[in-house]
Protein backbone atom coordinates (compact mmCIF):
# COMPACT_ATOMS: atom_id res chain seq x y z
CA UNK A 1 0.00 0.00 0.00
CA UNK A 2 0.73 3.84 -0.50
CA UNK A 3 0.10 6.56 1.55
CA UNK A 4 -1.34 9.72 0.49
CA UNK A 5 -2.25 12.59 3.00
CA UNK A 6 -4.49 15.58 1.28
CA UNK A 7 -1.14 17.64 1.99
CA UNK A 8 0.66 15.04 -0.37
CA UNK A 9 -2.05 16.28 -2.99
CA UNK A 10 -1.89 19.65 -2.69
CA UNK A 11 2.02 19.76 -2.81
CA UNK A 12 1.97 17.98 -6.22
CA UNK A 13 -0.42 19.89 -7.70
CA UNK A 14 0.18 23.39 -6.37
CA UNK A 15 2.09 26.02 -7.06
CA UNK A 16 1.44 29.48 -5.06
CA UNK A 17 -1.60 28.21 -3.65
CA UNK A 18 -3.23 27.45 -6.82
CA UNK A 19 -3.92 24.22 -8.72
CA UNK A 20 -1.56 24.67 -11.46
CA UNK A 21 -1.35 22.70 -15.23
CA UNK A 22 2.18 21.31 -15.75
CA UNK A 23 4.49 22.08 -19.16
CA UNK A 24 4.23 19.26 -20.37
CA UNK A 25 0.10 18.94 -20.37
CA UNK A 26 0.20 23.01 -21.31
CA UNK A 27 2.54 21.86 -24.06
CA UNK A 28 0.61 19.36 -25.62
CA UNK A 29 -2.38 21.34 -25.43
CA UNK A 30 -0.79 23.53 -27.41
CA UNK A 31 0.74 21.18 -29.90
CA UNK A 32 -2.65 19.14 -30.33
CA UNK A 33 -4.62 22.36 -31.50
CA UNK A 34 -5.78 22.02 -35.37
CA UNK A 35 -6.53 25.79 -35.70
CA UNK A 36 -3.95 28.55 -35.72
CA UNK A 37 -6.14 31.42 -35.66
CA UNK A 38 -6.34 32.63 -32.10
CA UNK A 39 -9.27 34.47 -32.88
CA UNK A 40 -11.29 31.97 -34.49
CA UNK A 41 -10.25 29.82 -31.36
CA UNK A 42 -11.38 32.60 -29.27
CA UNK A 43 -14.50 33.15 -30.82
CA UNK A 44 -15.52 29.63 -30.45
CA UNK A 45 -14.86 29.58 -26.61
CA UNK A 46 -17.20 32.21 -25.86
CA UNK A 47 -19.97 30.80 -28.27
CA UNK A 48 -19.57 28.26 -26.12
CA UNK A 49 -19.83 30.21 -23.02
CA UNK A 50 -22.36 32.01 -24.13
CA UNK A 51 -24.55 28.59 -24.87
CA UNK A 52 -23.00 27.21 -20.85
CA UNK A 53 -24.56 30.64 -19.53
CA UNK A 54 -27.96 29.45 -21.27
CA UNK A 55 -28.36 26.06 -19.72
CA UNK A 56 -27.16 27.22 -16.28
CA UNK A 57 -30.76 27.86 -14.93
CA UNK A 58 -32.58 25.17 -17.25
CA UNK A 59 -33.95 22.04 -15.67
CA UNK A 60 -33.23 20.07 -19.09
CA UNK A 61 -30.08 18.33 -20.22
CA UNK A 62 -27.58 20.61 -22.12
CA UNK A 63 -26.77 19.66 -25.73
CA UNK A 64 -23.21 20.90 -26.46
CA UNK A 65 -21.77 19.24 -29.81
CA UNK A 66 -17.78 19.12 -29.80
CA UNK A 67 -17.66 17.23 -32.91
CA UNK A 68 -15.80 19.87 -35.16
CA UNK A 69 -12.11 20.65 -34.91
CA UNK A 70 -12.42 24.05 -33.88
CA UNK A 71 -14.73 23.41 -31.02
CA UNK A 72 -12.51 20.06 -29.88
CA UNK A 73 -9.85 23.33 -30.05
CA UNK A 74 -11.74 25.66 -28.01
CA UNK A 75 -12.88 23.42 -25.39
CA UNK A 76 -9.50 21.92 -24.94
CA UNK A 77 -7.36 25.49 -24.49
CA UNK A 78 -10.21 27.02 -22.00
CA UNK A 79 -11.50 23.83 -20.79
CA UNK A 80 -9.59 20.84 -20.61
CA UNK A 81 -7.43 23.16 -18.86
CA UNK A 82 -9.33 23.56 -15.90
CA UNK A 83 -11.46 20.46 -15.87
CA UNK A 84 -7.93 18.35 -15.14
CA UNK A 85 -8.12 19.38 -11.67
CA UNK A 86 -11.00 17.40 -11.14
CA UNK A 87 -9.23 14.26 -9.69
CA UNK A 88 -6.52 16.32 -7.71
CA UNK A 89 -9.91 18.04 -5.68
CA UNK A 90 -11.51 14.21 -5.41
CA UNK A 91 -8.35 12.20 -4.65
CA UNK A 92 -7.36 15.47 -1.39
CA UNK A 93 -11.22 15.00 -0.21
CA UNK A 94 -10.89 10.95 0.05
CA UNK A 95 -7.44 11.47 1.73
CA UNK A 96 -9.13 13.13 4.55
CA UNK A 97 -10.43 9.86 5.60
CA UNK A 98 -8.18 7.18 6.68
CA UNK A 99 -9.41 4.78 4.68
CA UNK A 100 -8.63 6.38 1.32
CA UNK A 101 -4.76 7.13 2.42
CA UNK A 102 -3.73 3.51 2.36
CA UNK A 103 -4.18 3.74 -1.58
CA UNK A 104 -3.32 0.36 -3.43
CA UNK A 105 -0.04 0.16 -5.39
CA UNK A 106 -1.80 -0.64 -8.80
CA UNK A 107 -5.51 -0.02 -9.34
CA UNK A 108 -7.85 0.72 -12.33
CA UNK A 109 -9.51 3.92 -12.79
CA UNK A 110 -12.93 4.73 -15.13
CA UNK A 111 -13.73 7.52 -16.50
CA UNK A 112 -17.23 7.43 -18.33
CA UNK A 113 -17.83 10.59 -20.68
CA UNK A 114 -13.91 11.17 -20.98
CA UNK A 115 -14.15 13.56 -23.61
CA UNK A 116 -10.80 15.21 -24.51
CA UNK A 117 -9.61 13.60 -21.23
CA UNK A 118 -9.60 16.90 -18.61
CA UNK A 119 -9.71 13.73 -15.78
CA UNK A 120 -7.33 11.43 -17.72
CA UNK A 121 -4.52 13.97 -17.88
CA UNK A 122 -5.25 15.20 -14.25
CA UNK A 123 -4.58 11.26 -13.30
CA UNK A 124 -1.44 10.65 -15.24
CA UNK A 125 0.04 13.86 -14.49
CA UNK A 126 -0.52 13.60 -10.87
CA UNK A 127 0.95 9.98 -10.73
CA UNK A 128 3.45 10.62 -12.37
CA UNK A 129 4.88 12.97 -9.34
CA UNK A 130 7.11 11.84 -6.72
CA UNK A 131 6.34 10.23 -4.50
CA UNK A 132 2.79 9.67 -6.32
CA UNK A 133 5.32 7.80 -9.05
CA UNK A 134 5.21 4.59 -7.01
CA UNK A 135 0.91 4.08 -7.56
CA UNK A 136 0.83 2.19 -11.13
CA UNK A 137 -2.88 2.77 -12.30
CA UNK A 138 -4.64 1.32 -15.38
CA UNK A 139 -7.13 3.79 -17.04
CA UNK A 140 -10.50 2.75 -18.89
CA UNK A 141 -12.60 5.83 -20.82
CA UNK A 142 -16.03 5.36 -22.27
CA UNK A 143 -17.67 8.20 -24.49
CA UNK A 144 -20.02 8.20 -27.27
CA UNK A 145 -17.83 11.10 -29.19
CA UNK A 146 -14.91 9.33 -31.21
CA UNK A 147 -13.46 12.82 -32.09
CA UNK A 148 -13.20 13.92 -28.64
CA UNK A 149 -11.18 10.51 -27.84
CA UNK A 150 -9.03 11.23 -30.57
CA UNK A 151 -8.03 14.27 -29.57
CA UNK A 152 -7.81 12.68 -25.89
CA UNK A 153 -5.02 10.32 -27.42
CA UNK A 154 -3.23 12.91 -29.06
CA UNK A 155 -2.70 14.80 -25.88
CA UNK A 156 -1.83 12.22 -23.95
CA UNK A 157 0.63 11.22 -26.85
CA UNK A 158 2.23 14.48 -26.98
CA UNK A 159 2.54 15.03 -23.25
CA UNK A 160 4.90 12.04 -23.53
CA UNK A 161 2.35 9.89 -21.01
CA UNK A 162 2.27 5.99 -21.39
CA UNK A 163 -0.17 5.52 -23.99
CA UNK A 164 -0.72 2.03 -22.74
CA UNK A 165 -1.94 2.77 -19.07
CA UNK A 166 -5.18 4.39 -21.01
CA UNK A 167 -7.55 1.99 -22.98
CA UNK A 168 -10.28 4.09 -25.06
CA UNK A 169 -13.52 2.96 -26.27
CA UNK A 170 -15.96 4.56 -28.12
CA UNK A 171 -19.69 4.27 -26.30
CA UNK A 172 -23.11 5.68 -25.88
CA UNK A 173 -23.59 6.00 -22.14
CA UNK A 174 -27.79 6.06 -22.75
CA UNK A 175 -26.75 2.40 -23.49
CA UNK A 176 -25.89 1.45 -19.75
CA UNK A 177 -26.13 -2.51 -19.94
CA UNK A 178 -23.66 -1.78 -23.03
CA UNK A 179 -21.85 0.40 -21.09
CA UNK A 180 -21.27 -1.85 -17.91
CA UNK A 181 -20.72 -5.16 -20.28
CA UNK A 182 -17.79 -3.21 -21.79
CA UNK A 183 -16.86 -1.48 -18.27
CA UNK A 184 -16.45 -4.78 -16.86
CA UNK A 185 -13.60 -6.01 -19.01
CA UNK A 186 -10.91 -3.99 -17.28
CA UNK A 187 -12.83 -4.11 -13.62
CA UNK A 188 -13.25 -4.21 -10.84
CA UNK A 189 -11.99 -0.10 -10.73
CA UNK A 190 -11.05 1.61 -6.84
CA UNK A 191 -11.98 5.41 -8.48
CA UNK A 192 -14.65 5.31 -11.13
CA UNK A 193 -15.00 9.25 -12.65
CA UNK A 194 -18.41 10.65 -13.42
CA UNK A 195 -17.30 14.59 -15.06
CA UNK A 196 -19.08 17.05 -17.09
CA UNK A 197 -21.08 14.04 -18.43
CA UNK A 198 -24.14 13.67 -17.08
CA UNK A 199 -25.44 17.20 -17.80
CA UNK A 200 -26.24 16.29 -20.93
CA UNK A 201 -27.99 13.03 -19.78
CA UNK A 202 -31.40 12.37 -19.21
CA UNK A 203 -31.89 11.81 -15.49
CA UNK A 204 -33.57 8.56 -15.86
CA UNK A 205 -30.20 7.79 -17.57
CA UNK A 206 -28.17 8.78 -14.85
CA UNK A 207 -30.08 7.01 -12.12
CA UNK A 208 -29.93 3.78 -14.33
CA UNK A 209 -26.27 4.04 -14.43
CA UNK A 210 -25.43 5.07 -11.18
CA UNK A 211 -27.61 1.69 -9.95
CA UNK A 212 -25.43 -0.33 -12.15
CA UNK A 213 -22.06 0.93 -10.81
CA UNK A 214 -21.44 -1.08 -8.22
CA UNK A 215 -21.73 -4.11 -10.10
CA UNK A 216 -18.05 -2.79 -11.61
CA UNK A 217 -16.93 -0.98 -8.77
CA UNK A 218 -14.07 -2.29 -6.30
CA UNK A 219 -14.99 -3.24 -2.25
CA UNK A 220 -12.37 -0.22 -1.33
CA UNK A 221 -13.96 1.77 -4.26
CA UNK A 222 -15.05 5.41 -4.79
CA UNK A 223 -17.31 7.39 -7.63
CA UNK A 224 -16.83 10.58 -8.16
CA UNK A 225 -19.27 13.13 -9.68
CA UNK A 226 -18.33 16.69 -10.41
CA UNK A 227 -20.77 18.61 -12.42
CA UNK A 228 -21.29 22.26 -13.79
CA UNK A 229 -23.36 24.02 -11.36
CA UNK A 230 -26.59 24.44 -12.64
CA UNK A 231 -30.14 23.83 -11.78
CA UNK A 232 -30.57 20.81 -13.66
CA UNK A 233 -27.29 19.57 -11.90
CA UNK A 234 -28.54 20.70 -8.46
CA UNK A 235 -31.62 18.86 -8.60
CA UNK A 236 -29.70 15.41 -9.98
CA UNK A 237 -27.41 15.87 -7.18
CA UNK A 238 -29.95 15.24 -5.04
CA UNK A 239 -31.79 12.40 -6.90
CA UNK A 240 -28.59 10.30 -7.42
CA UNK A 241 -27.70 10.64 -3.15
CA UNK A 242 -30.88 8.87 -2.56
CA UNK A 243 -30.52 6.73 -5.56
CA UNK A 244 -27.22 5.51 -4.06
CA UNK A 245 -28.33 4.68 -0.95
CA UNK A 246 -31.47 2.62 -2.78
CA UNK A 247 -28.47 0.75 -4.23
CA UNK A 248 -26.27 -0.14 -1.29
CA UNK A 249 -23.60 2.77 -1.90
CA UNK A 250 -22.51 5.36 0.59
CA UNK A 251 -22.37 8.77 0.23
CA UNK A 252 -18.97 10.16 1.34
CA UNK A 253 -19.88 13.92 0.91
CA UNK A 254 -21.16 16.45 0.79
CA UNK A 255 -23.94 14.59 2.67
CA UNK A 256 -24.25 14.07 6.44
CA UNK A 257 -26.43 11.46 6.29
CA UNK A 258 -29.38 10.35 4.20
CA UNK A 259 -31.95 13.11 3.56
CA UNK A 260 -31.62 16.58 2.47
CA UNK A 261 -32.82 19.88 4.62
CA UNK A 262 -36.85 20.17 3.82
CA UNK A 263 -36.66 24.01 3.08
CA UNK A 264 -33.99 23.25 0.64
CA UNK A 265 -36.66 21.63 -1.54
CA UNK A 266 -35.36 19.56 -4.80
CA UNK A 267 -31.74 20.92 -4.96
CA UNK A 268 -28.76 20.26 -3.58
CA UNK A 269 -27.13 23.65 -2.24
CA UNK A 270 -24.00 22.40 -2.18
CA UNK A 271 -20.98 23.23 -4.37
CA UNK A 272 -17.45 24.51 -4.64
CA UNK A 273 -15.57 26.81 -6.18
CA UNK A 274 -11.65 26.56 -6.80
CA UNK A 275 -9.09 28.84 -7.91
CA UNK A 276 -6.69 28.10 -10.30
CA UNK A 277 -3.88 29.45 -12.37
CA UNK A 278 -4.93 29.31 -16.27
CA UNK A 279 -1.84 28.25 -18.30
CA UNK A 280 -0.20 30.85 -20.79
CA UNK A 281 -1.27 29.37 -23.54
CA UNK A 282 -0.37 30.04 -27.09
CA UNK A 283 -1.52 29.75 -30.85
CA UNK A 284 0.59 29.57 -33.38
CA UNK A 285 3.27 31.41 -31.08
CA UNK A 286 0.44 33.89 -30.17
CA UNK A 287 -0.74 34.23 -26.89
CA UNK A 288 -4.46 34.35 -26.16
CA UNK A 289 -6.47 37.58 -26.29
CA UNK A 290 -9.07 36.30 -24.26
CA UNK A 291 -8.47 34.36 -21.02
CA UNK A 292 -11.21 32.79 -18.74
CA UNK A 293 -11.63 34.85 -15.20
CA UNK A 294 -14.64 32.61 -13.47
CA UNK A 295 -13.35 29.77 -11.15
CA UNK A 296 -13.79 26.40 -11.79
CA UNK A 297 -17.29 26.20 -10.06
CA UNK A 298 -18.69 22.25 -9.74
CA UNK A 299 -21.32 20.61 -7.48
CA UNK A 300 -20.30 17.53 -6.12
CA UNK A 301 -20.93 13.61 -5.36
CA UNK A 302 -18.59 10.90 -3.76
CA UNK A 303 -19.96 7.79 -3.14
CA UNK A 304 -18.09 4.70 -1.43
CA UNK A 305 -18.94 0.98 -1.13
CA UNK A 306 -17.85 1.65 2.47
CA UNK A 307 -20.22 3.10 5.13
CA UNK A 308 -17.88 5.74 5.96
CA UNK A 309 -17.90 9.91 5.06
CA UNK A 310 -15.63 12.21 4.84
CA UNK A 311 -17.16 13.53 8.48
CA UNK A 312 -15.75 10.48 10.39
CA UNK A 313 -12.16 11.84 10.60
CA UNK A 314 -13.12 15.49 12.18
CA UNK A 315 -15.98 13.84 14.07
CA UNK A 316 -13.11 11.91 15.65
CA UNK A 317 -10.79 14.86 16.08
CA UNK A 318 -12.90 16.71 17.78
CA UNK A 319 -16.42 14.92 19.59
CA UNK A 320 -19.51 16.74 20.16
CA UNK A 321 -19.47 19.37 17.11
CA UNK A 322 -22.43 19.11 14.48
CA UNK A 323 -20.44 18.81 11.39
CA UNK A 324 -21.43 19.74 7.83
CA UNK A 325 -20.68 21.65 4.18
CA UNK A 326 -21.23 25.00 4.04
CA UNK A 327 -24.67 24.95 1.77
CA UNK A 328 -26.53 28.43 1.79
CA UNK A 329 -24.06 31.93 1.77
CA UNK A 330 -26.67 34.95 2.27
CA UNK A 331 -25.22 38.01 3.77
CA UNK A 332 -22.81 37.53 6.66
CA UNK A 333 -25.06 34.39 7.30
CA UNK A 334 -24.37 30.80 6.31
CA UNK A 335 -25.71 27.42 6.67
CA UNK A 336 -24.66 24.06 7.19
CA UNK A 337 -26.26 20.48 5.85
CA UNK A 338 -26.19 18.22 8.95
CA UNK A 339 -28.59 15.46 8.56
CA UNK A 340 -32.04 16.34 6.86
CA UNK A 341 -31.73 20.14 8.59
CA UNK A 342 -30.09 23.37 8.15
CA UNK A 343 -28.17 24.63 10.94
CA UNK A 344 -27.62 28.13 10.43
CA UNK A 345 -24.48 29.83 11.88
CA UNK A 346 -22.76 33.13 12.07
CA UNK A 347 -19.08 33.43 10.56
CA UNK A 348 -16.46 33.96 13.25
CA UNK A 349 -13.29 35.64 11.55
CA UNK A 350 -11.01 34.31 14.33
CA UNK A 351 -11.80 30.60 13.50
CA UNK A 352 -10.98 31.49 9.54
CA UNK A 353 -10.53 34.37 7.51
CA UNK A 354 -13.14 32.92 4.72
CA UNK A 355 -16.35 30.87 4.44
CA UNK A 356 -16.94 29.19 1.04
CA UNK A 357 -19.65 27.01 -0.13
CA UNK A 358 -18.85 23.56 0.25
CA UNK A 359 -16.14 23.85 2.40
CA UNK A 360 -16.47 21.82 6.37
CA UNK A 361 -17.82 23.73 9.71
CA UNK A 362 -17.88 22.00 13.04
CA UNK A 363 -20.92 23.55 15.27
CA UNK A 364 -21.27 23.63 18.77
CA UNK A 365 -24.53 23.08 20.37
CA UNK A 366 -25.19 26.93 20.50
CA UNK A 367 -24.59 26.87 16.53
CA UNK A 368 -21.00 28.70 17.05
CA UNK A 369 -18.10 28.11 14.43
CA UNK A 370 -15.48 26.23 16.51
CA UNK A 371 -13.68 24.24 13.37
CA UNK A 372 -13.44 25.16 9.83
CA UNK A 373 -11.49 23.11 7.26
CA UNK A 374 -11.52 24.57 3.29
CA UNK A 375 -12.56 22.55 0.47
Amino acid sequence: MALITPSTIEKSCKRNGLFYVPDRVKTSIEDCLVNDDENAITGEYLRLLEDFRKYRTSIQPAHIEYRSPLTLDAYTVYYLSRYMFIPFVALRDLAHHPYFQNVPRSFNVLDLGSGTGAVVLGLLSLFSNTPLSQIATKITTLDCCAEALGRQKDLIEKAGFNSKQVHHYEQDLCDTDSCIKLAKKDGPYYLIFIANCLTELEHEVSKNLIQRLPEILADNGAIIIAEAQRNYIKKLIKTLAETAEECGLHVYYPCSSTGCPSDYGIYCWVWRYHEYDFPHIKVNNQPLQEEPRDKLILSWLILTQQDISIYDTFAKKHPGLSWGSISQCTGTDRSICYGNQSLPFKMDYDVSPRYTRGSIVGLSNRYEVKEYYEM
